[in-house]
């Protein structure tokens, strides 16, 4: 993994994320690239229906760049904080545009591994550090996500779990995780979750073995294991993994109508709050042609 980017609009979650993500990166011997998208008030739809004050592009640029500047002043001293003789580069840049365009832009122009974006729970509802362009970018974006919720700090990586429903496009986004692992020293945990029944109907459609043909057996990584979670109701199976105090890092495939539109849309979006001291990477699935290879 060679970069990482992280968007920020300069909240206290953002930044947050942002000292995650420097840490991270030393981690895995990348470097940062910060972000921030900008708009230009005259070119909104309702301009010509608002007195919008004469904010020229150029200075609102100038304006980004000088927070973007700030920001890692703010970080140089964690970046400076060395445990394995590594020091992550850190750059930024502005860009005018809709944050989910701005970041996509950068991740194919600057060949971006990772983006790293912040959250934060507050009260019974969840937002995002960007706004409502974070839960847009995980039905869009064709690369993984790593949201750090608003409490989360960085601590030593040592136990990762992937949810899965035994999909054999699992593969490309393990395989990501397990380069990923491996610069951490860390365990990887296949979780599933079924039931009794559930599971003697996989068996007989052959997924249990199919997914372990398929998918476990071709990962190159030894510190990986399968586990199921036996539990009838899948929300109070993933409510277990969330709970689960040696968890570091929860990682899963973003597909409609899964769990995750449950966590963001659903019914657990109110109780996310509970999950924020755990980073949460969205993949997306395989359709969408990102390779994973490159981290």
């Amino acid at each position: 993994m060679k970069n990482i980017l992280v968007p920020t609009d300069f909240s206290i979650a953002a930044e947050n994320a942002a000292h995650y993500a420097i840490n991270f990166a030393k981690a895995q011997k990348s470097n940062i690239i910060l972000c921030n998208a900008f708009k230009v008030p005259s070119e909104s739809p309702i301009a010509a229906q608002v007195a919008w004050p004469l904010i020229e592009e150029v200075d609102l640029e100038i304006e980004s760049d000088s927070s973007l500047n700030e920001l890692v002043h703010k970080l140089d001293n964690e970046k400076l904080t060395v445990t394995n003789n590594y020091c992550p580069q850190i750059t930024f840049e502005s860009e005018k545009g809709e944050v989910c365009q701005v970041v996509k832009e950068f991740v194919t122009r600057k060949n971006i591994d990772l983006v790293v974006m912040g959250m934060a729970g507050a009260g019974q509802l969840v937002q995002w550090a960007l706004g409502s362009n974070s839960k847009e970018m995980i039905d869009k974006a064709d690369f993984p996500v790593l949201y750090v919720p608003y409490v989360a700090k960085y601590k030593s990586i040592k136990t990762i779990a992937f949810s899965t429903n035994l999909s054999i496009d699992d593969l490309e986004p393990l395989q990501y995780l397990c380069k990923m692992a491996t610069n951490l020293d860390a365990e990887i945990v296949v979780y599933h979750i079924t039931s009794y029944e559930l599971e003697q109907i996989e068996r007989v459609e052959g997924r249990n073995l199919a997914y372990y043909n398929d998918v476990i057996k071709k990962l190159a990584y030894d510190n990986i294991r399968f586990e199921n979670i036996w539990h009838s109701d899948i929300d109070e199976g993933f409510r277990w993994i969330r709970n689960n105090k040696e968890i570091d890092l929860v990682a899963m495939v973003h597909r409609q109508h899964s769990l995750l539109d449950k966590l963001l849309n659903g019914s657990y979006a109110h109780k996310l709050s509970r999950f924020t001291e755990i980073p949460l990477l969205i993949f997306q699935p395989s359709e969408k042609k990102y390779s994973y290879e490159k981290a």
